[in-house]
């Protein structure tokens, strides 16, 4: 829910606010803390990092705003404690439905915040759906 709100702000701000995203953040931590399995909060780390990461990338090449890595980080810590191979997915996800939006509607600067959201809840869907393991 505070990813979906965060995206909407995005929507309409163009920029994704720290504290959903903060608090968004707390939440995937302390979820995967709450299992007691340490590898469960070392995927979820690793998660973060490696969406955090590609993000940042696009980053430094101007390509995206620092809320843009940040709300990755975020949803690669939450899709990785369900599964390490949903953190990418969710980012490649994020860049095709970011293309796709832009070419359909003719803009080349869209928000991301909603191609975050899809890509977070498509990983999801698909880790749970057995997609792949």
């Amino acid at each position: 829910m505070l990813l979906a709100a965060a995206a909407l702000v995005d929507v309409h701000e163009r920029r994704l606010p720290n504290r959903l995203l903060l608090l968004s953040g707390t939440i995937a931590v302390v979820g995967a803390a709450s299992t007691g399995d340490p590898w469960v909060v070392l995927a979820s780390v690793l998660g973060g990092a490696i969406a955090g990461a590609s993000m940042l990338v696009v980053r430094l090449t101007r390509g995206v705003g620092m809320g843009d890595v940040k709300a990755a980080l975020v949803i690669g810590a939450s899709a990785g404690s369900v599964a390490l191979i949903a953190a990418p997915v969710a980012v490649a996800v994020t860049s095709f439905v970011a293309a796709a939006y832009g070419l359909l509607s003719h803009r080349a600067r869209v928000p991301l915040g909603p191609s975050l959201w899809v890509g977070w809840v498509v990983a999801l869907f698909g880790t749970s759906s057995g997609w792949w393991s």
